[in-house]
């Protein structure tokens, strides 16, 4: 019965407050296009050597979440390869240190906390919805619709416009009481986004056990200095990311 009815709400195609479930077939799809490609060597291999020659921004990487420094660095990657910038950037909650690498002109900065009943998410209703690059990182955690504001967000989002965002796959509670996961998967990104009306462009993905044991046993956040194993285990992820672009 309990499988029966999971399958009812996955294979549904009504809606719940607007949002449309995905399917089985379209979830395992983004599972095989966009998840299952990083299973490689070298995609676990890539930052064993850890390129500490790139810790020369502001956003230094002493006292940081070491997952966020490997998010910072496949950005990096990502921009590069695909020659993004961006005219117009929205930012919500803070300036991430990922606007040092963006080629961009502008910045509009919305924080939460100066004016909950404007900037709320769930919400938000902007004049400007022009922006071409929007970034919401270490938030979808902390919001208890997270398909609701994600279409506001596209809302804002000039047509061709990228979304990129990182979260938690796997967290300890903070925030308390405004966090609301523990942690999305890859192919969890991937769903959120396609169900919020956006075409991903690429998802990724990072965690190994010795971070696990280490955030699990202290629910505390450690930079690179407290480990030693920077190796990237597939079935053990702890932040994942993704680019999604508004059709």
């Amino acid at each position: 019965m309990q499988k029966l009815f999971f399958m009812l709400i996955v294979l549904s195609l009504s809606t719940l407050n607007g949002s449309v479930f995905l399917s089985e077939t379209e979830i395992k799809q983004i599972y095989k296009t966009y998840v299952k490609p990083n299973d490689t060597n070298e995609y676990g291999n890539r930052y064993i050597s850890l390129p500490l020659e790139k810790n020369i921004r502001k956003w230094k990487w002493e006292g940081k979440d070491f997952p966020r420094v490997i998010a910072l660095l496949e950005f990096e990657r990502f921009v590069k390869e695909y020659n993004l910038t961006s005219k117009k950037g929205l930012a919500f909650n803070e300036i991430d240190p990922e606007w040092e690498i963006l080629p961009h002109q502008e910045i509009v900065s919305i924080q939460y906390k100066d004016n909950p009943e404007i900037y709320d998410l769930h919400i938000i209703n902007l004049d400007e919805k022009n922006f071409d690059f929007v970034m919401v990182n270490q938030t979808i955690e902390h919001i208890y619709d997270p398909i609701t504001c994600l279409k506001n967000i596209c809302k804002h989002m000039k047509k061709g416009g990228i979304l990129y965002f990182n979260v938690p796959a796997m967290s300890v509670p903070h925030e308390v009481p405004f966090h609301f996961y523990t942690g999305i998967t890859p192919t969890g990104v991937g769903a959120l986004v396609r169900a919020a009306g956006f075409k991903i462009l690429s998802i990724g993905q990072w965690g190994n056990l010795e971070y696990i044991n280490k955030l699990l046993r202290t629910h505390g956040w450690y930079d690179y200095r407290h480990f030693k194993k920077f190796e990237n285990q597939m079935d053990n992820p702890v932040i994942t990311w993704v680019f999604a672009q508004k059709d």
